[in-house]
């Protein structure tokens, strides 16, 4: 009796094969402030204070220079004295008017003339107000260009004002890449150097829906930049995982 044999099958049919993985795509951009502002002055005056330098990291609402304004404070102090004229006035009229000593028509006149008094106030604390100059977001003060007792209109730039908490990665994808992203999809970036710490993780948040003129679409990655180490102007990339396909013979 032949001893037992064992017997491999061979499935030439259904082998699986693994095929190479697809090369990782890297996307050549630039990064920038996640948001910047350019601020000028509200109105036309002489700067009479400048209250930052360039590197000063601002809050927003915080003063950044005062604009001389002497003739809106006196105004405002006019108003003010008007206004409490007018207050004094309203209340003695309502009194008589409750005495039946009034008719209601001179009662409703002295509140008319209350209600102007007090826009001509708001309006005057406005104009005060107007000549401070606040920044309008939180960041790092990059450029001033003026100094104190220049001259200032609403078309010139006072400040440049960067947020650079975090920072957006702009490129351009093929549009058989930018199928693969979607807006929340976490990635990798890449900075080229000269950089302090060069891998961070990004989060998309734009795949535009068109191409520009080069045939790419538009990505925005934004990269969570708390620690400081990453500049405006510097050149990435952003990485997409390599592919891998599966076949069967």
């Amino acid at each position: 009796m032949s001893p037992m044999q064992l017997r491999v099958p061979f499935y030439s049919a259904a082998l699986l094969l693994l095929s190479p993985s697809l090369a990782a795509a890297a996307m050549d951009g630039l990064v920038l402030p996640i948001r910047q502002a350019e601020v000028c002055a509200p109105v036309s005056s002489r700067i009479l204070e400048l209250k930052v330098r360039e590197g000063d990291v601002v809050k927003a609402g915080q003063p950044l220079a005062i604009l001389y304004g002497k003739p809106e404070e006196l105004e405002m102090q006019r108003a003010k004295v008007l206004l409490e004229r007018r207050e004094f006035e309203a209340k003695g009229a309502k009194k008589l008017f409750d005495s039946k000593i009034i008719p209601e028509a001179k009662a409703l006149e002295s509140r008319i003339d209350l209600d102007l008094a007090r826009l001509q106030y708001e309006a005057a604390v406005e104009q005060v107000r107007l000549r401070t100059v606040v920044a309008p977001l939180d960041g790092v003060v990059v450029a001033r260009t003026r100094e104190v007792g220049e001259a200032v209109s609403t078309a010139q730039t006072l400040f440049r004002i960067l947020d650079l908490s975090s920072v957006v990665v702009q490129c351009g994808a093929d549009p058989a890449e930018a199928r693969r992203l979607s807006p929340g999809q976490k990635v990798q970036v890449h900075l080229l150097p000269p950089a302090e710490v060069s891998d961070y993780v990004g989060e998309v948040v734009l795949v535009a829906p068109y191409v520009d003129g080069e045939g790419k679409v538009p990505l925005r990655v934004v990269v969570d930049n708390a620690a400081g180490r990453i500049r405006s102007g510097h050149r990435a990339q952003v990485i997409l995982p390599a592919q891998s396909t599966v076949h069967t013979q």
